[in-house]
Parts: structure tokens; C-alpha cells; sequence
């Protein structure tokens, strides 16, 4: 449907919804009743019983009545369409309320004040200060107007919420209750109960009982089917109080009667009761006088129930105004919906003319933008094949369900393949893999469609048309999956690597033989420098043995420089062991390490160096206690940088040492900081850790110990770093890789 066709129509349907509901005679129509199925329903029950709804066109469904279902808030809401009330229907309607009278029932107020004779309670009087159970709405607006025509205030009155449970005035939890005379009052006679009944017609206050209403709404949608109910209600009525046995044997077996303990003679009672009531006789069922509600308003207007400015405009039902007025509307509302449809068929006419008209000018754009889209794409298309043969890229798509497989022409091409010589299958791609890779490969591409790898990655060997291997890098995502979470579409890339791996495995053979080499060579020293200890050892005690004075002066000259060198020599040899002993293996014993217990063995140590100085030495292990380390290297590194601190202390303050410890992904930091003479950097930033270096060459040392330091946590897979400023200080950062001790 065109949209202004379309929205025309959704118009008329929001504009006549009362048109509409005019014809729709099918719809149930829902009563709420007062009370539970008894005879004082029984004009409606006969409708149902005689047929006198369905000879209407009505589908009448009568709602049950408790104690938590008001009629009137029933009908408000929507739930019901019609209801029963008292006279107090009249308060709701002069507070704002859009009801509707459409009948009285009973022609005198059933409602009446019951207590036990032995209570004493015979007027209004004799009630003040006593509980009385009420039910808001069942009449006990109407019973206050008693108390307040008697001068009986009604903060006075102690009411309490009815129980609707005979039971509880026997038991003296009221001492009075609200009920019909034509129903609680029968049952107290039943239980041989002697009570006193205060009615409210014998003080002057004579309403209106049971009287059937509806609201505004269900009138306005529906004024000929009100009519239909009202009419079809009271014939029911008529009947039944003219053949009360046939209807009294009816409500007999409807639900919950007999359950109740309600016998024929209880409903019989009641009927008699209530025909004095109703007095059918005399006057027709459901007639109601203007003039006698104008005297009910008045009443609720004197003891100040309602405004005082309130009329009966509209409550009560005028079957001619409601039915002409309905009718009114409802031809109003067919002429506008043929104005409507008029105006509609004129303006869609023309507006279809305008809307061939732009949608051919849309048309015509929307085939050169989808032109010029197919252009853009199959350039990007010829841009990515570029691309991708440039990067020498094999791409690849599986879509698992449809096992549908594509692979582009670089990805046979890096295996020297012609395009036609690989079928699009993933068995290609399987029967190409080195048969040690297929089983690792297979298994993470199984893991990944489960689900539990979110991509994966490989280095594999593929076959060449040359029946060769080469290294190809294959890696994949899943780019859709279903609500289980296993892939359905597979995509992924092969990078041709071979020159890489290759290379890979040439400096992984050159770096084995440098590692033996290298180990070859530390045997070598360290047997060169075993051999030549003895030797060594002998020639310095010979000099000390010598005679150097009975030696010329010439010879004495030599024989300083052959003992000097001979020094050196033995200083030499010392130097290379220490730098031998410091190497240490992944293999050598480690143990949980104390950083505070190390630090004060060291401390313990250089005390006496500590105490020339007067040297500050403070820690923070707070962050890091201990770790599973080498204790000789933890061992090596606090004395080394704290006798280099202490050494290099300034003269001008006094010296203050700080290590503590910090965790740092893999690592623990074991920081040294000192405020000492610090360290030229731009001079000597990248000889710091070297072999015989000295910074300071008016303090005594060798330049060992930052190399040995370095030396060792490196081949724990660690490193060092330092910070410094000349004539301020210097912090080392060692950084300590974590090990787990063997079980």
C-alpha cells in the first residue's frame, strides 16, 4: 500500500473507534456482580437462564463477587462493562467519576447495622465508640449519613475492616456489622441468633439498592448495546421474581452455592425478603425518579460526602439521548470516512503521478551509484590482488558447512604450482603437509573450530611441485560462528618463509658452535690457569728467598722488574679465576633466598667499613621478601654494589645506602641507590659493566666486580641497569628472573 494510503488509513482507524465497535455485537460483555451467586442476582441469572441476552445479540458473562473486587473499580478499569451498586454509586460520580446509572434494583436500601440483642444496640446512639465491621463499598457511605442525620459525629464511630465472617460478631470481635437484611440478617436467624437490625429507611435515609450502572466509555462505544443489556436485564428480573423457584432450583447448581451451605429455604428467604424491597408489584423493575436522586445528593451534600456544587448532569441513563446521540455520531463518522476516502482516492491520484515521477529520477541515481559502487569495488578488488601478490601472500577461505574451499593464485604459486594444478579442497591442503606437522596442525585447527583457540598460528612444511619442503607461516581466524560457538567459515593467510627459516637454522648451528667454542676456550683458560698456578707459586717464594743486596746495582734493577712481573703474572691469574668461579648455570643450587637475611650478612661482612663512615644503610623488601635464587649471586651482587657504594662515598655528606625490592612482570628489581659521587653517563654510559673498568682512578680497585655482577644474572636470563649523576648518586636496578624450585 502506498505510505499516504497507509497513513490515512491507520488516521480513520485511531478517529472511529466507536463506529467500529458499533457492529461489533459479539464481544462479550462482562457484569460484575456485588456478591457470590445468590438470589439477589436473580434477574440477571434469568436473562442468562431465558435467553433474553442472546434474543438481544449479547454474549453476557456474569463475573462473581468478593470482597476484593469493587464493581466500580472493576468497571474504571475496563474489566467489566457493566456493574451493581448501592445509592453510594451517586459519591463516586461526584468525585470526578464517569458513571452511568441504568437502573434500581431494589427500590429501598437492603443495607442495615446487625448486633446480638444481648449487645443492647438499639438505635445509632448506642453504637458510638463500638467496632463496627464495614466495607467501603457496601453501603457504609450510605449508613454514615444515618449517623450524621442523628448528630453522631463520625470520628466518633469505630469501624473496622469487615471480615464477611458471621462468625466474628458471635465471637465478639465486632460488636456490630454491615450486611443486606434480605441475606446477612436471614443467616443469623438461622443460627437461632437473636439480633437487632438497624435500618437506615427508619431514620429518613431511604436509597436506592442494587442499582446497575456503566461508565462513559462503554455508552459513548456503545449506546445501542447498553439499551439492548438494560432492557434484556430487567425482563430478566421480571421473571425471576415472578418464577422465583425455577430460578432459585438454577442458582442451586452454580459453582460454590451448595459449597457455601445455602439450601433452598435459605434462597427462598431471601427472595421473600427482597420483594419487599423491590416491591415488583407496585412499581417496575429498575425505575428510578430524578427527583428522589436529586434527594439522595442532597442528603450526601448536607452531611458534606460530596461538593457542594455537584448535579446529576449525565448520571442518570436517558435511553432516547444516548441512542440519538449515538446515532449522531455514527453518521458523523460515516461521512467523514467518505469525505475521507474521497479526499484520499483525489490526493492519491495526484500524488501517484508525483511519486512514478521521483521514483524513476531514484531509480535512475540508484543504478549510478550501484555503477559506480561496482567500479569501486572491483577496483579495490584488482588493488588487493596486487597488494596481495606483492606481499606474497596465499590467502585462503573454508566455509566449513558447505565445505566449500578457496584458495587464491599465490597460494599454489608459492609452492610452484600452476592454478589448475591444485582442485579447491582442504584434502589439498592436508596432503601437502609434511607428515611430522599434519598430526600438531590438525590438532590446533580442531581447536580452534571448537571454539577453545580464538585464532591459530603455525610454521609448517608444505611440498613444492619439485617435491621439495618448504617453511610456509599459515595462520587463521574463524570469521563466523554459530550460537554453540564452533566456526563455520574459516579464513586465513600462508607466508612463504623458507629463506627465513633456513637462515633460522644456519645461526642456530653457528650460535651451537660459538656456545662450544666458547666452552672449549673456558677449559682452556681454566686449565691454563690450573698449570700455571704451581709454577707461578714457586717463582714468587724464590724471590723471597733471594739475596737482593748481595746483587749489584745493575742486577737489583732487573731483578725488581722479574719480581714485578711476576706479581703481575699472579695478580693475572687470580683475576681469571675469580672471573671463571663467577659463571654460573641454570643447573647450579637455588634455594628460597631472604633479601633482608642476604643484606644483613653483607652488612655484617663490611661492618667495619660501614663504621669508618658512618654509613646510613636502610632497606624496603615490603614488596618482595624472598625468592627461589641462586644465593651466591644474591650474595654477589649486595656486596659488590654496596663496597662500590661505600668506596665511591661523597666527603661532603654523609653516606646513605637504600635496596629494596619490587615485582615486575617476570622479574623481581633488586634496586641499590647511593647519593655518592655518582658517574660521568656520556662519558662512560656504555663501558659501566665492562671488563677492568674504573671510573674514580683516585680509589683502589680492579673493575671487576660491575662485570662479574652483570656476568652472572645474565646467565640466569636476567639483566642490569644503572642510573647516575655525577656528584649526586647512583641506583643499579638488577633485574631478577623468577624460577620455580624443583620438587
Amino acid at each position: 500500500m502506498h505510505p499516504r494510503l497507509y497513513s490515512v488509513f491507520l488516521l480513520l482507524i485511531i478517529m472511529l473507534p466507536g463506529a467500529l465497535r458499533l457492529h461489533a455485537a459479539d464481544d462479550t460483555l462482562r457484569v460484575q456482580l456485588k456478591w457470590r451467586h445468590q438470589f439477589q442476582f436473580a434477574g440477571y441469572y434469568a436473562a442468562v437462564l431465558k435467553g433474553y441476552y442472546t434474543e438481544e445479540k449479547l454474549n453476557v458473562k456474569l463475573l462473581e463477587g468478593d470482597a476484593k473486587h469493587n464493581p466500580v473499580d472493576e468497571v474504571l478499569k475496563g474489566n467489566a462493562s457493566f456493574g451493581i451498586s448501592g445509592s453510594d454509586l451517586l459519591v463516586h460520580y461526584a468525585h470526578g467519576k464517569p458513571l452511568i446509572a441504568l437502573g434500581a434494583v431494589f427500590q429501598h436500601s437492603p443495607y442495615c447495622i446487625i448486633s446480638l440483642s444481648e449487645k443492647n444496640i438499639s438505635s445509632p446512639t448506642d453504637l458510638v465508640g463500638k467496632k463496627i465491621m464495614v466495607s467501603e463499598g457496601q453501603g457504609w457511605v450510605e449508613l454514615q449519613a444515618v449517623f450524621s442525620k442523628e448528630g453522631i459525629p463520625l470520628d466518633s464511630l469505630h469501624p473496622i475492616p469487615h471480615t464477611w465472617n458471621n462468625q466474628d460478631l458471635i465471637d465478639g470481635k465486632a460488636d456490630a456489622l454491615t450486611g443486606y437484611v434480605s441475606m446477612e440478617a436471614l443467616q443469623f436467624r438461622k443460627l437461632r441468633k437473636d439480633v437487632r437490625i438497624l435500618q437506615s429507611i427508619n431514620y429518613g435515609i431511604d436509597f436506592y439498592g442494587d442499582v446497575l450502572f456503566t461508565d462513559k466509555r462503554t455508552m459513548d462505544n456503545s449506546p445501542m448495546r447498553v439499551s439492548r443489556f438494560q432492557k434484556a436485564s430487567f425482563k430478566g428480573w421480571d421473571y425471576a421474581m415472578a418464577n422465583p423457584e425455577e430460578i432459585i432450583d438454577y442458582i442451586l447448581t452454580m459453582p460454590g452455592v451448595k459449597e457455601r451451605g445455602i439450601t433452598r429455604e435459605d434462597l427462598l428467604a431471601e427472595a421473600e425478603e427482597m420483594r419487599r424491597l423491590i416491591l415488583p408489584d407496585m412499581i417496575e423493575i429498575g425505575h428510578m425518579n430524578e427527583g428522589r436522586w436529586k434527594h439522595i445528593l442532597e442528603i450526601y451534600k448536607n452531611f458534606h460526602l460530596v461538593p457542594p456544587d455537584v448535579n446529576l448532569h449525565n448520571f442518570i441513563y436517558n435511553e432516547s439521548k444516548s441512542i440519538s446521540s449515538g446515532f449522531v455520531r455514527m453518521i458523523t463518522y460515516i461521512s467523514v470516512i467518505l469525505l475521507l476516502i474521497f479526499l484520499l482516492i483525489l490526493v492519491y491520484g495526484i500524488s501517484l503521478r508525483r511519486s512514478v515521477r521521483r521514483r524513476t529520477r531514484e531509480l535512475e541515481i540508484e543504478v549510478l551509484h550501484r555503477t559506480f559502487a561496482q567500479e569501486r569495488l572491483q577496483l579495490s578488488e584488482e588493488r588487493l590482488e596486487m597488494a596481495t601478490d606483492a606481499a606474497g601472500l596465499g590467502i585462503w577461505d573454508w566455509n566449513i558447512e558447505a565445505n566449500k574451499v578457496y584458495y587464491n593464485d599465490m597460494w599454489k604459486k608459492m609452492l610452484g604450482y600452476l592454478v589448475a594444478d591444485l582442485p579447491d579442497k582442504i584434502e589439498t591442503f592436508t596432503s601437502l603437509l609434511h607428515p611430522e606437522d599434519r598430526g600438531m596442525l590438525m590438532e590446533q585447527l580442531e581447536e580452534h573450530i571448537a571454539g577453545r583457540k580464538e585464532s591459530y598460528q603455525a610454521i609448517v612444511r608444505m611440498k613444492t611441485k619439485d617435491r621439495k619442503w618448504k617453511w610456509i607461516l599459515t595462520i587463521s581466524k574463524a570469521s563466523q560462528r554459530n550460537e554453540e560457538g564452533k566456526a563455520t567459515r574459516l579464513s586465513g593467510i600462508h607466508l612463504d618463509i623458507d629463506d627465513i627459516k633456513h637462515k633460522e637454522i644456519e645461526l642456530n648451528e653457528l650460535t651451537q658452535e660459538l656456545m662450544n667454542s666458547n666452552r672449549e676456550l673456558q677449559q682452556f683458560a681454566y686449565i691454563t690457569s690450573h698449570n700455571l698456578r704451581a709454577p707461578v707459586a714457586n717463582l714468587l717464594s724464590l724471590v723471597k728467598l733471594f739475596e737482593v743486596k748481595q746483587l749489584s746495582d745493575r742486577n737489583q734493577v732487573f731483578f725488581q722488574k722479574i719480581n714485578t712481573s711476576i706479581v703481575k703474572l699472579s695478580d693475572t691469574m687470580d683475576d681469571l679465576n675469580e672471573i671463571l668461579s663467577s659463571r654460573v648455570h641454570k643447573t647450579d643450587s637455588q634455594e628460597e633466598v631472604f633479601f633482608e637475611k642476604q643484606l644483613q650478612g653483607v652488612i655484617d661482612a663490611v661492618s667495619e667499613e660501614i663504621r669508618e663512615k658512618h654509613v646510613l644503610i636502610t632497606h624496603d623488601f615490603s614488596k618482595v621478601e624472598s625468592m627461589p635464587y641462586s644465593r651466591k649471586v644474591i650474595d654477589s651482587v649486595l656486596i659488590n654494589l654496596i663496597t662500590n657504594a661505600i668506596k665511591y662515598s661523597a666527603e661532603d655528606r654523609q653516606p646513605e645506602i637504600h635496596v629494596q625490592t619490587e615485582q615486575d612482570g617476570e622479574f623481581v628489581i633488586l634496586s641499590v641507590r647511593d647519593n655518592g659521587t655518582g658517574i660521568d653517563m656520556e662519558k662512560y654510559g656504555n663501558k659501566v659493566f665492562g671488563l677492568y673498568q674504573r671510573f674514580h682512578h683516585d680509589k683502589e680497585g680492579k673493575g671487576l666486580g660491575l662485570y662479574l655482577i652483570k656476568n652472572q644474572v645474565e646467565s640466569l636470563e636476567g639483566k642490569v641497569a644503572v642510573e647516575s649523576i655525577e656528584g649526586k648518586g647512583t641506583m643499579f636496578y638488577v633485574f631478577l628472573k623468577k624460577i620455580k624450585l624443583a620438587l
